[in-house]
């Protein structure tokens, strides 16, 4: 049996499967399918293709078929589907025609605000489309891989009609203890925000107003994902739009953005104190996991650490749907041989070796790898993935270890920086280990660590460079 991992968010739905591991395309070439839906006369019309056209038909567009699950009658009928779930069953069947050639089998990782009742229609559509569903996890406790002991830990997630905010209790098990949503705070409340003051500044700037014809209005739409995750690394880029034979620039500034949300912004940090104050852990290191779909919203991050005693884990694009695959044996051990459950908890080690990382993590004056020691040359952990396998890569993109190709995959493994830590996530079918144990799935580093890769004898060691002053 081969087992794919769904992460179900209106805002995009992935998949994580394969071998190795990886989320997989499911509509075109993107590897999120966002709920939208436009009824057309001979089909309805699902997922990114019907995004690309929602401001092009304004009047037909359907977004809320995920948020609002269920079998009512929809107030504006067509002749495609009737109810919420139906829209919902398109869509699904849209996404599992492409990706279950690579599985048999699915956990789904789902909001905490769904209720058993929408549960239960999910997995009558999953039947009526054989999706061969062994159970449902909470999206926060699939997305969670790392302990961090004596530390408070929420999971901030935003959809396309709400915020939630999750507090996970940490013992022997990983548990959701309290969920919260907030419908005034959404994505689609966002980015209708700052598309309109993107079009105020070009009409500011050139006195041209992309607002005034539907084309450019969703072309704007379309390119605000994009223009997020510019923001993520530099302040302003230079925004071009043409019309007819007209080109239009302005300079976007990130700021511009921010500003237009900073109020919301505020909001989302007295919620998040208000959850400490409930639990009374105010004295504690808060550790604040966010999606994808969190960190990319301009500015949110530099509000966020203004909250005291406060530190921002930035999780990977399908967190949840890649985390479902490292559930499957304890969740297996439990409860999957009764039918498909919905588990709010996972079993979660914080052996002493795990707290003693956390320790060193939280102290300035450690000294953390910088590099990856292989053959006498030392190569440099960034923010970008070092791929580390048997195949040739780009001059600064990997390691090319020197071993048979049965011994390592061609993409075996890659490190990389996450904030202060260096985490090794596994690819290989061979196995990768760390100080001689296999890890699952992921690890982090520590200096002085040896990798080593599958069943050869090639290794690498954690070490640090020092500046000049630190000598």
């Amino acid at each position: 049996m081969t087992l794919l991992g769904l992460e179900l968010a209106d805002s995009g739905i992935l998949v994580a499967g394969d071998n190795p591991i990886r989320l997989l395309t499911v509509d075109g070439q993107e590897q999120e399918s966002p709920g939208f839906a436009i009824p057309e006369k001979e089909r309805l019309l699902v997922g990114k293709p019907a995004s690309d056209k929602a401001h092009l038909f304004p009047l037909q567009v359907i977004n809320r078929f995920w948020d609002q699950l269920n079998t009512e009658p929809l107030k504006q009928k067509n002749r495609h589907a009737q109810n919420h779930a139906e829209i919902a069953y398109t869509h699904l069947f849209h996404v599992w025609e492409i990706v279950k050639q690579y599985g048999d089998e699915m956990i789904i990782a789902v909001p905490n605000f769904y209720s058993k009742e929408q549960l239960g229609l999910i997995l009558g559509m999953a039947k009526e489309l054989s999706i061969p569903v062994k159970g449902f996890v909470s999206l926060p406790i699939a997305a969670s891989y790392h302990a961090y002991p004596n530390a408070m830990l929420l999971h901030l997630d935003i959809h396309l009609h709400r915020f939630e905010i999750t507090y996970l209790h940490q013992g022997e098990y990983l548990t959701a203890k309290n969920s919260v949503t907030f419908e005034e705070i959404s994505l689609e409340q966002l980015y209708r925000s700052w598309v309109e003051t993107i079009a105020e500044e070009f009409v500011h700037a050139t006195r041209f107003d992309p607002l005034h014809q539907a084309a450019t209005e969703q072309e704007l739409y379309n390119r605000l994902a994009s223009a997020l995750d510019i923001f993520k690394n530099q302040p302003s880029f230079l925004f071009e739009l043409s019309h007819g034979k007209n080109s239009y620039r302005i300079t976007l500034l990130r700021d511009v953005l921010f500003q237009k949300s900073e109020k919301i912004y505020d909001e989302i940090c007295r919620f998040i104190e208000k959850m400490r104050d409930d639990h009374g852990k105010n004295n504690l290191l808060t550790v604040l996991q966010t999606t994808h779909r969190v960190a990319c919203l301009p500015g949110l991050k530099d509000k966020l650490l203004e909250i005291e005693n406060c530190k921002i884990i930035e999780l990977e694009p399908g967190a949840g749907a890649l985390g479902v695959l490292k559930l499957r044996d304890p969740l297996t051990d439990r409860h999957f041989k009764n039918g498909a459950s919905f588990f709010t908890s996972r079993p979660w080690q914080q052996t002493e070796s795990t707290t003693s990382r956390a320790i060193s993590y939280q102290t300035s004056h450690t000294i953390n790898p910088s590099h990856l020691l292989y053959r006498d040359v030392a190569y440099p952990v960034s923010e970008k993935p070092l791929i580390i396998g048997c195949d040739h890569y780009p001059f600064g993109k990997g390691i090319r270890v020197e071993a048979k190709s049965s011994d390592v995959s061609k993409k075996h493994c890659t490190v990389q920086r996450e904030d202060n830590r260096i985490v090794l996530t596994d690819f290989s079918s061979q196995g990768t280990f760390v100080d001689n144990r296999q890890i699952n799935g992921s690890a982090i580093l520590e200096l002085g660590q040896i990798v080593r890769l599958g069943t050869s004898r090639e290794t690498i060691r954690l070490i640090a460079c020092l500046e000049a002053d630190e000598t």
